[in-house]
C-alpha cells in the first residue's frame, strides 16, 4: 500500500486523516463484498444438498466464488451444464412447481405432457422414466439470502458495531 506523506500543518494532517478514511472505507467494502462473495458459495453448495440436488456431487463442487479487488466486484459461478435445469425444473412436473421468477424458462419444450419420456442414464447403465423434476432453485435462494445478510452486515463492517 501506498504510504500517506504530511507535514506538520493543519491542511496537510487533515489531506491525510481523508486518505486514511478513504482507505479504511475501501478496505471495509473489500471486505464486505468479499465475505458476502464466500457466504453466499458456502450457501449455494448447502441449498443444493438440501434442495435434494446432490447426486455425483458435480453440481455442489462446481459452484465457485471470484473476487477482484480492482474492481471491488465478486461473482458466484454455477459451471455445472445442467445446473439451470436443477434450478427451474423441467417438464410438466417443473411446470406444476416452477421458479420463482421462470420468465422465459419452457417447461415441457418437446411437449411429452403427461406422458413424460425416457432417458438414459449413464452412472447406473439404466433407461428411466420421468415427467420432468421440479424446481430446486439454489441459486435464487443464495440471492435472497445474500440480500438477508447484505443489511446487517454492512452495519457491522462499516459502523464497527
Amino acid at each position: 500500500m501506498a504510504k500517506i506523506r504530511m507535514k506538520l500543518n493543519p491542511e496537510s494532517i487533515e489531506n491525510a486523516l481523508k486518505e486514511v478514511n478513504k482507505r479504511i472505507k475501501s478496505d471495509g467494502k473489500s471486505r464486505f463484498v468479499e465475505e458476502l462473495m464466500d457466504k453466499g458459495v458456502e450457501f449455494a453448495k448447502a441449498q443444493v444438498r438440501e434442495l435434494g440436488a446432490y447426486y455425483t456431487g458435480e453440481l455442489e463442487a462446481s459452484i465457485t466464488g471470484y473476487y477482484s479487488p480492482i474492481l471491488g466486484t465478486a461473482v458466484i459461478k454455477v459451471n455445472s451444464p445442467y445446473a439451470k435445469f436443477v434450478e427451474f425444473g423441467t417438464g410438466v412436473v417443473g411446470k406444476g412447481s416452477p421458479h420463482p421468477f421462470p420468465e422465459g424458462w419452457k417447461y415441457d419444450i418437446n411437449e411429452h405432457g403427461e406422458a413424460g419420456w425416457w432417458y438414459f442414464n449413464d452412472r447406473d447403465d439404466k433407461w428411466h422414466w420421468t415427467k420432468g423434476m421440479a424446481s430446486r432453485p439454489f441459486m435464487y435462494n443464495t440471492y435472497m439470502e445474500l440480500q438477508r445478510l447484505a443489511g446487517n452486515r454492512a452495519k457491522v463492517v462499516f459502523n464497527g458495531d
